[in-house]
């Protein structure tokens, strides 16, 4: 009988111990996953520290550097279209034709210089306007208007 007591006794001992024990473990537990979690941390923080990388190895580094910045300007760049290779090429070449009457545009060349500037630019969009016109129906050669307002007659199929 005193042996029943006794294990009674020592189950209610472990029982009180073990609910402390896991408190304790727990509490250990925690610690650990803390500190676990802190070196994780600062080897993620030394890992992604670029100083580091610079000073061990700065010749990479600077190579690096250069690469990324000239794929980097290629990305940016913006490249000119054809068409507007051909309008700034008739831009400038008016530009050079009106040189003179720009410099003397004082008074009644105002009006001239005006004048010029709205045929320019009208002969410009046609240009354009004829060239995207040959381009989506897949011509080479811009085709003349022909219907309403036209001095050019459809030709009739015989």
């Amino acid at each position: 009988m005193a042996e029943r007591e006794y294990l009674s006794n020592t189950r209610e001992a472990d029982v009180e111990r073990s609910t402390e024990d896991i408190r304790q473990d727990i509490a250990k537990g925690e610690e650990n996953i803390s500190q676990t979690v802190e070196q994780i941390g600062e080897h993620i923080k030394e890992k992604l520290d670029w100083r580091g990388y610079v000073k061990d190895a700065p010749y990479w580094a600077l190579g690096a550097a250069a690469g990324l910045g000239y794929l980097a300007s290629g990305m940016f760049l913006r490249r000119t279209t054809p068409m507007e290779r051909i309008m700034g090429s008739i831009a400038e070449e008016v530009r050079d034709s009106l040189g003179g009457l720009r410099t003397g545009a004082a008074g009644p060349g105002l009006i001239k210089v005006t004048l010029l500037g709205i045929a320019t630019k009208a002969a410009a969009s046609w240009i354009k306007n004829a060239t995207s016109t040959s381009v989506a129906s897949g011509s080479a050669v811009p085709r003349p208007q022909t219907g309403r307002g036209s001095t050019i007659s459809p030709r009739v199929a015989t």
